[in-house]
């Protein structure tokens, strides 16, 4: 991953903490809320709108949350910068450095403003480098999903049932088609309220699942995540850990 984008202090600050999560489940909550308002509205003109504008918000506010949650896990876990940026640079202007200096500014926070996140496949890359989940098979084929495929497996889900990386690929293709084609959202309000509740749900594994796995060998940890696990993903701690081994490097 090189990035040739210069750093700028105001979009280092638009990295929310993650003590701000709730306010994500909020704006979930309104979004459903807003589906069920859409199934009774008679006119057609304002249900587009309405189906559009969350279309539009889901993944406005999901793009925040997962900027967050790997500036996170990068400050957490220490992750050094060469394990997610090969050969790359982060430019920076001298004459901006004091401006990105402050107790809320972070490595993480810095790094998390490169991350281009409005596309399955960077998000299958960025949090592959994060979790180093790699293409175990070394093929370097450019459609290999490790990432996607790690949590797949997890999940329970049958790619034939539910194929999580495509959800995610089509869901963010509608919104850039909504957004930048003028296209509309076809579906039904109840389906786009069903869309609402699965990309919370994989969102959520996504968070789980990488922190399961960074955190790994804290001791203080163990027992919070075997619960968790349990309750999320159906599992054992320790089947979690064997399913998780497969997908990284040995």
């Amino acid at each position: 991953m090189v990035y040739k984008e210069k750093i700028r202090a105001d979009r280092t600050r638009k990295i929310h903490s993650l003590k701000e999560y709730p306010s994500f489940q909020m704006e979930i909550e309104k979004l459903q809320g807003l589906c069920n308002l859409i199934q009774k509205e008679k006119s057609k003109e304002k249900e587009q709108a309405l189906k559009n504008y969350v279309i539009m918000r889901l993944i406005a506010v999901s793009e925040n949350l997962l900027k967050s949650m790997t500036a996170y896990f990068i400050d957490e876990f220490k992750i050094h910068a060469s394990q997610i940026i090969f050969g790359g640079d982060l430019p920076l202007d001298l004459d901006k450095l004091d401006e990105i200096k402050g107790k809320d500014i972070t490595k993480g926070k810095i790094m998390a403003t490169t991350f281009g996140l409005s596309n399955a496949r960077k998000i299958n890359e960025t949090f592959g480098k994060i979790t180093n989940i790699q293409d175990q098979k070394k093929s370097g084929k450019k459609k290999s999903t490790p990432f996607f495929d790690w949590i797949q497996e997890l999940s329970g889900f049958k790619k034939e049932e539910r194929n999580l990386f495509r959800e995610t690929n089509e869901l963010l293709n509608i919104r850039n088609e909504i957004t930048h084609e003028m296209d509309d959202y076809s579906g039904s309000g109840e389906e786009l309220g069903i869309t609402v509740e699965e990309w919370h749900s994989l969102i959520n594994m996504m968070w789980f699942a990488s922190f399961f796995h960074l955190s790994r060998k804290r001791k203080t940890s163990k027992k919070l995540n075997a619960e968790k696990c349990k309750e999320l993903f159906d599992m054992s701690i320790d089947e979690f850990y064997k399913i998780t081994r497969k997908h990284s490097p040995k």
